[in-house]
């Protein structure tokens, strides 16, 4: 079962201008670090705003199994799920298409996160996730 909205994913044309605006605005950098997957290597700062996180980068993890690449602005959500390998099943058989490997795990300073990637019927994107480690703050 999906069990909350963890955070939303945010493509930004330069990285460091918007760090520098949510330092601006109070907001707290919870992380900032790249991590790799699938081969390539990604840097994705965590802003907590509010009672959401805000994932920011420059380069989306999907890009290149989309074939596509994906405008500045938000891009994804990232879901909760308490029984991943159902969450997802239902999510393939509802009509969503997996975006690249589902079940990959990434590790960074957020912990540890199963992950699958989907595009809804209607072509928005999404994320769900499997916290099998958790080292960030709840929000």
């Amino acid at each position: 079962m999906l069990t909350g909205l963890w955070c939303i994913g945010i493509k930004v044309g330069d990285l460091e201008r918007e760090l520098a605006f949510h330092r601006q605005m109070g907001h707290e950098i919870v992380l900032d670090e790249t991590y790799e997957f699938n081969g390539e290597t990604f840097r994705v700062p965590l802003v907590k705003m509010g009672d959401k996180y805000l994932s920011l980068t420059e380069r989306l993890i999907y890009e290149r199994a989309l074939g596509e690449v994906r405008p500045v602005g938000s891009t994804h959500m990232v879901y909760i799920s308490s029984s991943f390998e159902s969450d997802v099943a239902k999510a393939l058989a509802s009509g969503a298409v997996a975006l690249g490997e589902v079940g990959g795990t990434i590790s960074a300073g957020f912990g540890e996160r199963r992950v699958a990637f989907l595009r809804a019927p209607g072509g928005w994107i999404f994320e769900i996730i499997q916290v099998m480690r958790n080292l960030v703050p709840e929000v």
